[in-house]
């Protein structure tokens, strides 16, 4: 492991950190095959979203079992686990379930779902600021991006002209500008078919931004969206061989505006 760097292992039964040369066990659970999918705050807080079959628990590794939030999962597994970049909030999905759950750290509560789908969501990532949150579901295919600048901001249905496929997974550029006002940011689709494009989403200028899925607990009717469409940079079709699978991961490499590794 790069010196500076840490590496957060979760098997079905235990979580743990390396940071050479500490090795640190920060969640055990009681059965064997417990643990289905696992996810560290961003913030260096020591706090891990660890779900089960039935539950989306918040434990604090830093103070032991003082800090413990079991949230209500809703229908079928917990499937995606998602940190804002502050880690004030937590946005997860179900298997079954076809609203982007939304919950609050601060203020233990459970927060108005920003996105709802047609079919339960198989894709969700966030921007490196935290403005822009990307969902998709593959039944039948939809991609909706939101900005999270703005109280009560609808998502955008986004139409991807590549292929008609459903989205296996996304990523966002690590870089991005440091003006809240208006910026750019990058992204990438990897589809079941095998095909992989990279993005460009202009965001409008807000005075005053504010973090809807933060304040927001209210269950009304959004407004209209904000966002354009996002522009196609480039794409590659069949990258990867539709039978396999597809691109099952996909992320942007360090240090290089537009240079993707994929699986």
């Amino acid at each position: 492991i790069p010196p500076g760097h840490k590496l957060f292992i979760t098997t079905p039964r235990t979580i743990s950190l390396h940071s050479p040369p500490i090795k640190k066990l920060l969640f055990e659970c009681a059965t064997s095959d417990g643990i289905l999918n696992a996810r560290a705050a961003t913030d260096n807080s020591g706090l891990v979203a660890v779900a089960d079959s039935h539950l989306v628990i918040l434990h604090d590794s830093a103070r032991g079992k003082d800090r413990e939030y079991k949230l209500k999962s809703g229908d079928g597994e917990p499937r995606l686990l998602v940190f804002s970049p502050d880690s004030r909030v937590l946005y997860y999905t179900t298997t079954l379930g076809t609203c982007i759950q939304a919950y609050s750290i601060p203020t233990a509560t459970q927060l108005a779902p920003p996105q709802i789908h047609p079919s339960p969501p198989n894709v969700l990532a966030i921007s490196k600021d935290g403005n822009v949150l990307l969902s998709a579901s593959p039944s039948p295919p939809v991609v909706y991006i939101q900005d999270l600048r703005i109280e009560g901001n609808a998502p955008t249905r986004f139409h991807p002209t590549d292929t008609k496929g459903p989205v296996a997974c996304s990523a966002f550029h690590t870089s991005s500008s440091s003006s809240s006002r208006s910026r750019t940011c990058l992204f990438l689709l990897g589809f079941q078919d095998g095909t992989l494009a990279v993005y460009r989403l202009a965001l409008a200028s807000v005075a005053r931004p504010r973090r809807s899925a933060y304040i927001s607990t209210s269950h009304t009717s959004p407004s209209q969206p904000s966002l354009h469409q996002p522009i196609k940079l480039d794409s590659i079709r069949r990258l990867h061989k539709a039978a396999m699978g597809g691109i099952c991961a996909a992320e942007f490499l360090p240090g290089f505006r537009s240079r993707v590794v994929s699986i």
